[in-house]
């Protein structure tokens, strides 16, 4: 490993993104064990959960959460899970 990359390494933490691989990770366990609309809200609520902390915690804190400025990351996240609850909403399941 390079010098520069473990610079980059060290100037560029997780912080907070482990929630999302986890939060999807139970919301697959629920789908595989429960159903397809408890995994669609699970998987809405875990976006939600992200935009919450991308919005509260400081920028070294949100980590691998920072991909814009903080009002699109939060914008776009909310829109996704608003998007997804609604899509799991109105799922006709038979």
């Amino acid at each position: 490993m390079t010098d520069e990359h473990r610079r980059w390494r060290v100037s560029q933490p997780l912080g907070a993104w482990w929630l999302l691989p986890a939060g999807l990770t139970l919301s697959l366990a629920i789908l595989l064990l429960v159903g397809l609309r408890p995994f669609g809200y699970a998987m809405a609520a875990t976006v939600a959960v992200a935009a919450v902390v991308r919005l509260v915690s400081p920028g070294g804190r949100s980590g691998g959460l920072i991909v814009r400025s903080r009002s699109w990351d939060v914008a776009l996240l909310v829109a996704f899970a608003v998007a997804t609850t609604a899509l799991v909403a109105t799922l006709v399941i038979r």
